[in-house]
């Protein structure tokens, strides 16, 4: 399989959007590092979270939205989601963008 360049891979995950808010996921601020390594075949995304204490179903519905953005791109690698939580700044932005565009 030929490897995914970083570029192919950052753009890749700034493109996928929030199962219920009419955003990227990048839009909202909610990506962070995004790290690949070909030896080991792993792909590392920190999920940055508006509060560590959202539902585990959000939670999970947000890193399945990424593991399905990359899956076809990405085939033979694991992904890694690690959290982090968004400074007030980025927060007050993403539910700005939420309220503004939220799907259901």
């Amino acid at each position: 399989m030929e490897q995914m360049s970083q570029n192919e891979l950052v753009e890749t995950i700034r493109s996928i959007e929030h199962p219920e808010i009419a955003n990227t996921l990048n839009e909202l601020g909610m990506i962070g590092d995004i790290n690949q390594n070909h030896e080991e075949k792993t792909i590392s995304v920190t999920l940055v979270l508006p509060m560590m204490t959202i539902p585990i179903e959000i939670r999970d519905m947000l890193i399945n939205s990424i593991a399905e953005g990359i899956k076809q791109k990405a085939k033979g690698y694991k992904l890694k989601i690690s959290l982090d939580q968004m400074e007030e700044e980025t927060k007050q932005k993403f539910f700005v963008l939420s309220k503004q565009n939220w799907k259901l």
